[in-house]
């Protein structure tokens, strides 16, 4: 019954794209990181309107570089949740020392080396933030920030506003890089889903 029930779960939320290990790992709390290149390996499905939101985004964006997280949590104990999460994300000095895994160098790099926070508009539901984010080898991105709350979930979307230069070539356009967060209520679980690309060479 157990199985069945996290069967039928699970079928609400993901595709045949997530493999039965990465669902094993799912299903037991653990962080799943997919490399996943192109939109059309996503493995979750539009089961809530920021889900959807957060895949059509992408998808528009065609991106040739993509990566996908998914977490599972329960929701007793984390209530407070969407409210912890906010106040991290809108906090950007904090984003200088979140981890990336560079599979070419085979180790770990500050993904943003500096953070600067230029302007912040805040009404009940949407938080709309203007930063100046460092990330090597591109330098410093112009950044635009979305953050939406309400009651069931947040959708937190990341855009640059200014060309991506490498050794004074345009590597990838305004608009082009987008990192998307959601989280979504489900039951008596949050399901976390993060995905990020840049249509670049």
């Amino acid at each position: 019954l157990l199985l069945f029930m996290v069967s039928n779960f699970s079928a609400q939320i993901f595709n045949d794209k997530i493999t039965v290990s990465e669902l094993e790992a799912i299903n037991k709390g653990e962080l799943v990181v997919r490399n996943i290149e192109k939109s059309k390996n996503i493995g979750i499905q539009p089961f809530s309107p920021y889900v959807d939101k957060a895949i059509k985004t992408i998808v528009d964006l065609k991106p040739a570089y993509l990566a996908e997280v998914i977490q599972i949590i329960p929701y007793k104990g984390n209530e407070d949740l969407l409210e912890r999460l906010e106040k991290l994300l809108i906090n950007v000095q904090d984003y200088v020392g979140i981890p990336y895994y560079s599979v070419q160098h085979k180790a770990y790099f500050d993904l943003y080396s500096s953070a600067k926070l230029k302007e912040i508009k805040q009404d009940e539901h949407i938080t709309t933030l203007n930063a100046d984010l460092e990330m090597d080898p591109f330098g410093v991105i112009d950044t635009s920030i979305t953050i939406e709350k309400n009651s069931d979930g947040l959708y937190y979307e990341n855009t640059n506003l200014n060309n991506l230069k490498y050794s004074g070539f345009t590597v990838a356009k305004k608009g082009k890089m987008k990192s998307v967060i959601t989280v979504s209520r489900l039951e008596d679980n949050w399901i976390l889903y993060g995905i990020g690309g840049v249509d670049a060479p």
